[in-house]
């Protein structure tokens, strides 16, 4: 109970603390509103081992000469689904294109009626949703037109028909808009709790906290909650009164869900934020190592660069060390597919795995400041 109380009366101090940084208010101000809502659309891709999942219902040799067409490096290897594991791998997000070869695909074109094929198309990632079908088509329909070319039937009665899923118009301004946001978070939180430490140290403060009465983690976790708590409230009235609201994108998914994994995103950044805090001198230094964090939790989140297109060896490194690839693949589950905690659990778990790492290593630099 003593901890709590510690706990309590530091956040307190630091809630107070930011309350008076009229600038800091100010920008947060700013990067929840007018930033997001500035945001330009968003560039466009390569489409390199995009992930497509088929389903085969024809097993015909035409439908396995379709499926060998989708090739390196475009595309990744097919992975062949059932009509209820393409749903729910299309809504996990492991797949964004799936397509559906229909029954007696091959028998009909031999007999002369036209045919559709669907391509179902997860148009979370714009660039991907519209260049992917673009070219996944035109693979499909070279590959029946070279195959027509030996048989009685015809390339042009084949009509390729694709569904653009959670996004029907490709509109980029959908993805933009919560990615700068997400952005945004990570910016805030981590300058935030880094800066809280770095101004006491620079007003000579930190040197009464280390003298009172407390641990360690009671010093760190008041940091976290005082400014996790404003960033978690900017972001929330942010996507409800901007996102949602101002602009009139929709949220597919349950905001519970998607606070419980938004307030493990803040906490995880904030400890980071809290470790750079630890290691600089002053606020010249901090800027200095905060500067390629933010950038590397940027690029290579997945919300800017598709991660399919990172070497394997960087994807699994960049998914243990940073928290930005999950809560990324985390919140377009949520918000855009509308997937539930049954679905997303796994990337949940994982901020949290980051977070206890990056809190761990926070206490053992709180400790060496303690000893010296």
């Amino acid at each position: 109970m003593q901890s709590l109380k510690n706990i309590a009366a530091l956040t307190v101090k630091e809630l107070r603390a930011l309350a008076r940084d009229r600038i800091m208010l100010s920008l947060i101000l700013y990067v929840f509103t007018a930033a997001v809502w500035m945001v330009s659309d968003a560039a466009s891709t390569e489409v390199r081992n995009l992930s497509v999942g088929i389903v085969d219902e024809d097993q015909s040799q035409l439908s396995a000469r379709i499926t060998d067409a989708v090739q390196q490096p475009m595309f990744a290897a097919p992975v062949a689904l059932t009509p209820a594991e393409a749903a729910q791998g299309q809504k996990a997000g492991d797949y964004v294109l799936v397509l559906s070869i229909p029954p007696g695909l091959e028998r009909d074109l031999l007999t002369g009626n036209a045919v559709s094929l669907m391509l179902l198309v997860d148009a979370t990632a714009v660039a991907h949703a519209g260049n992917g079908a673009s070219f996944l088509r035109q693979a499909v329909q070279s590959e029946i037109a070279a195959w027509a070319g030996s048989e009685t039937a015809s390339a042009a009665q084949v009509d390729v028909v694709f569904r653009n899923l959670y996004n029907a118009n490709l509109t980029s301004r959908w993805f933009t808009a919560v990615m700068q946001l997400m952005n945004n978070v990570t910016i805030l939180m981590l300058i935030l709790a880094g800066s809280s430490l770095i101004r006491e140290r620079e007003h000579g403060t930190i040197e009464h906290v280390l003298v009172m009465p407390v641990r360690p983690h009671e010093i760190a976790l008041s940091k976290i909650f005082a400014n996790g708590a404003v960033i978690l409230l900017a972001q929330m009235l942010s996507l409800t009164l901007v996102v949602e609201g101002l602009m009139g994108i929709p949220v597919a998914g349950s905001l519970a869900v998607y606070l419980v994994g938004a307030l493990l995103y803040v906490l995880a950044v904030g400890c980071i934020g809290l470790l750079l805090g630890t290691v600089a001198q002053n606020m010249g230094q901090f800027g200095l190592l905060a500067i390629p964090v933010i950038v590397v939790m940027f690029l290579l989140s997945g919300g800017m660069t598709p991660m399919e297109s990172m070497p394997g060896w960087l994807q699994m490194v960049i998914r243990l060390i940073s928290p930005a690839p999950h809560f990324v693949s985390f919140a377009q589950s949520v918000l855009y597919r509308g997937a539930g905690l049954a679905t997303v659990w796994p990337q949940i778990a994982a901020i949290a795995c980051v977070a206890a790492v990056a809190f761990a290593l926070v206490l053992w630099r709180f400790r060496k400041l303690l000893a010296g």
